[in-house]
C-alpha cells in the first residue's frame, strides 16, 4: 500500500497533492488486486511491474494517468484508472507488447498531441514532423504513449496516408482535450496580473499552441507571454503601463526557469499581437537585465502611459 507519510508526492506526480498522491496510488492497487493481477506498485519510481501474465517483462507507468486524474473529480479516478489500464493490457497481444500498433492509425488517433520542442531538435534529428513554432520553437507531432512521449516519424505519416495539416489540427485538439491548466495569479499592481500556467510537466508550455483559450475575447494591445520550459507557460494580459511591471517581473522569471530546467524551452519574452509571437529583444549581464523593446513595443508603452495621466 502507499506510505501513508509521504509529506509530498514524488516529482512525476506533482500534479497532485499529498493527499490525492496517496488516494491515487491505493486506487492503483485496488484495480490490479481486482483485476487478480499480480503486480508491484512502486510509488517512488512512478511505475507499476506486472509479475505475471503477457507484461511481466514490461512496467507501467503511472505520470500519465496521475496527470489525467488530477483534471478529474476524485470519484472519478477509479474509473479513469481502470480505463487506462484495461486499454493497455487490451492492447497487449505479446507477452511484452506495450506499444501500440502505429501503422493503425485508428489506434493511434487519441495518442496524437502538439507539442514544442526548442528548435535545436533539429540539429539532433532528422526525422520529425515538425512545423514552425513561437521563435526559437519548432511544433511537432508526438504520440502520448502510456509510458512514454516520442516523436512522429516521416515514414509513420505516410502508412496512415494522412496530410500534415490535418495531423496538426488533430494533435492541437488532443491537447486541448486533454484539459485546461491550472493557474497561479501574481498581482503586481491592480489590474496588472501576471499568470503561470501549470500542472501538466510535458505539454504546459505548448498550451501556447491554443492560446486562445486562456485569452480574453477583447484584446486591444496583446499579451505578453514566455515559454521558459515544457512544464510552463506564463501571461499577462496587456490592459495599462503597469505592463512596465510586467515586463521585468517575467523575464527574471523566465531567466531562472530556463536556466534552471529541466526542459527549457525558450529564453525570449513574446508580445502576442494579431496571432503573431513576438519575440522582445534582452540582455543579461550577470544579474543585471537590459530590456531592448522595439519602436512599436516603445510606442505602446507611450501610449498606455498617456492614457494613465489622462485618468
Amino acid at each position: 500500500m502507499a506510505d501513508s507519510g509521504y509529506a509530498q508526492p514524488p516529482e512525476w506526480a506533482r500534479s497532485l497533492d499529498a493527499q490525492g498522491f496517496r488516494t491515487f496510488i491505493s486506487l492503483v492497487e485496488d484495480y490490479f488486486a481486482s483485476r487478480q493481477i499480480s503486480a508491484q506498485v512502486k510509488p517512488q519510481e512512478g511505475v507499476v511491474q506486472p509479475l505475471s501474465g503477457r507484461l511481466r517483462a514490461s512496467v507501467l507507468g503511472l505520470q500519465n494517468i496521475a496527470r489525467a486524474c488530477a483534471f478529474l473529480a476524485i470519484e472519478q479516478w477509479p474509473q479513469a484508472i481502470a480505463q487506462h489500464f484495461d486499454s493497455i493490457f487490451a492492447m497487449s497481444e505479446d507477452k511484452d507488447a506495450l506499444l501500440l500498433d502505429v501503422a493503425d492509425f485508428e489506434a493511434v488517433k487519441p495518442r496524437l498531441r502538439a507539442r514544442l520542442y526548442p528548435d535545436s531538435l533539429l540539429q539532433e534529428s532528422a526525422e520529425l514532423i515538425y512545423r514552425s513554432g513561437p521563435e526559437g520553437t519548432i511544433e511537432t507531432l508526438v504520440l502520448d504513449l502510456p509510458t512514454t512521449v516520442r516523436t512522429v516519424a516521416p515514414n509513420e505519416v505516410q502508412r496512415w496516408g494522412q496530410t500534415g495539416q490535418d495531423l496538426f489540427e488533430l494533435g492541437r485538439h488532443n491537447l486541448r482535450q486533454s484539459g485546461r491548466l491550472r493557474a497561479s495569479t501574481a498581482s503586481l499592481l491592480p489590474g496588472t496580473d501576471v499568470v503561470l500556467y501549470h500542472g501538466d510537466p510535458y505539454y504546459a508550455a505548448s498550451h501556447a499552441l491554443i492560446i486562445e483559450d486562456y485569452l480574453p475575447a477583447d484584446l486591444p494591445y496583446g499579451a505578453l507571454v514566455g515559454l521558459p520550459r515544457r512544464d510552463a507557460l506564463l501571461l499577462h494580459v496587456i490592459r495599462n503601463v503597469g505592463m512596465a511591471h510586467a515586463v521585468n517581473a517575467m523575464l527574471r522569471v523566465i531567466v531562472g526557469l530556463y536556466h534552471e530546467g529541466p526542459g527549457s524551452l525558450s529564453p525570449h519574452l513574446y508580445w502576442l499581437r494579431d496571432s503573431e509571437f513576438l519575440p522582445l529583444p534582452y540582455s543579461l549581464d550577470g544579474r543585471s537585465l537590459d530590456f531592448q523593446p522595439p519602436p512599436d513595443f516603445v510606442a505602446l508603452l507611450e501610449h498606455l502611459g498617456q492614457l494613465a495621466e489622462l485618468s
